[in-house]
């Protein structure tokens, strides 16, 4: 019995102490001077990377309304995509594009460079670079000591 609980306690600890990948971080789309009601809805659309938007991975719906949060702070608004499925976030691994249905427009966000990390069961991937709409971003990680409108920020103008 002391055996089999002292092998249970050093597997606990070689386990807990292991180093593993990373989890990808997120971009939060941050839309500024958009009135609400142009923006309650956006669809999301997942693309093959470089491959110049043609193979369509999964579209999804965002709503204001719907498991999503939208947070206004003076002229901007951020959404978090509060969705369990990480292949819905907007992070590296896809080519993205947003589409605001309202305004009939599209931001497209790709090459999302991601550099990947190994730690503990708490870390997280920083993104270190984007193209939106053709320019070179490279964002900077806010912190507003609020978990949903914390992170990186692909910044969309009205």
């Amino acid at each position: 019995m002391k055996y089999a609980i002292l092998m249970f306690f050093l597997l606990f600890v070689l386990l807990a102490g292991c180093e593993h990948p990373c989890r990808k971080n997120v971009i939060h789309p941050a839309f500024i001077h958009f009135q609400i009601e142009d923006i309650d809805t956006i669809i999301l659309r997942a693309y093959r990377p470089n491959n110049n938007y043609l193979q369509l991975v999964d579209t999804f719906l965002v709503h204001n309304l719907q498991a999503s949060i939208y947070t206004t702070v003076n002229d901007t608004t951020i959404v978090y995509v509060n969705n369990s499925d990480p292949d819905h976030w907007v992070s590296a691994g896809f080519d993205w594009q947003i589409y605001i249905p309202a305004k009939n427009r599209t931001i497209s966000v790709a090459g999302i460079e991601s550099e990947q990390l190994e730690g503990n069961k708490r870390c997280i991937n920083p993104v270190t670079a984007f193209v939106q709409d053709g320019q070179r971003v490279v964002p900077e990680n806010v912190n507003t000591g609020q978990w949903q409108t914390s992170g990186y920020r692909a910044y969309i103008r009205n």
